[in-house]
């Protein structure tokens, strides 16, 4: 029987990007489903974790919407305007 956390799928988008499509069970026991892309490889002498954080770091900041809102709350502001 499979590990129900690392069930995968796999996809190209239309720019070519490779992503893997993971399920697995939440904390809660909910079902999830992931949609996974590699944003960057490091491949150099001396790019080691650090930089590979740095990187995340600065890649969740430049696609984090603060204006956002998910769930009841978006449904709230919504009713509101």
């Amino acid at each position: 029987m499979p590990n129900h956390s690392t069930v995968s799928f796999g996809y190209r988008d239309i720019a070519g990007a490779r992503h893997r499509v993971l399920v697995r069970p939440s904390a809660s026991g909910a079902w999830q489903v992931l949609d996974i892309t590699v944003v960057e490889t490091l491949r150099g002498d001396g790019e080691g974790r650090e930089a590979a954080e740095a990187i995340a770091r600065d890649y969740a900041e430049q696609h984090d919407h603060p204006e956002a809102v998910t769930g009841r709350r978006a449904a709230e502001q919504r009713a509101a305007a």
